[in-house]
């Protein structure tokens, strides 16, 4: 496994995360870092983030926290990184594919009536084929990493 600073140098660190840390995971795909699980070992150039007891190998992030605002903090410090607020509901939360931006008449029959009606933006994932768009829900996950004192300024555009 590589030194942690190596990995940090990279435009965007990239995560393989232990079984254990399902909501983590998730957490970390909703802020766009690429984010591999389960896996039960790292991976080259990837931090691996883990609960388990004598993990110290370089590259490895243990995690301690109880709550999903403390072991974002942890990896987030440990890593020596900051979330981008551009990359923000970048990727699929299912495979973890980079969404892209689908033109609006694609969706149409894909989404609930009133959704289509209503929006002008869509995403999808080219992976798995999930489609996104800007809700209610991504105004709570902003709201909740702005109480984590996560700064997550803008739209993403889903």
């Amino acid at each position: 496994m590589s030194d942690p600073g190596t990995i940090a140098r990279q435009d965007s660190p990239a995560f393989d995360v232990d079984g254990m840390l399902g909501r983590l995971a998730k957490w970390l795909r909703i802020l766009g870092f690429d984010t591999a699980f389960p896996l039960s070992a790292p991976s080259e150039w990837r931090f691996f983030v883990t609960t388990r007891k004598g993990a110290h190998s370089p590259g490895v992030i243990r995690v301690f926290g109880g709550t999903i605002e403390e072991q974002l903090r942890e990896v987030f410090d440990r890593a020596g990184i900051d979330p981008d607020p551009d990359r923000v509901f970048s990727r699929c939360l299912v495979c973890n594919a980079v969404v892209e931006e689908v033109p609006r008449d694609s969706i149409e029959g894909k989404v609930p009536a009133h959704v289509f009606s209503t929006k002008s933006t869509f995403h999808r994932c080219p992976q798995c084929g999930r489609v996104y768009w800007e809700g209610s829900h991504e105004a709570k996950v902003r709201k909740r990493l702005e109480g984590m004192g996560i700064f997550v300024a803008g739209e993403s555009g889903l």
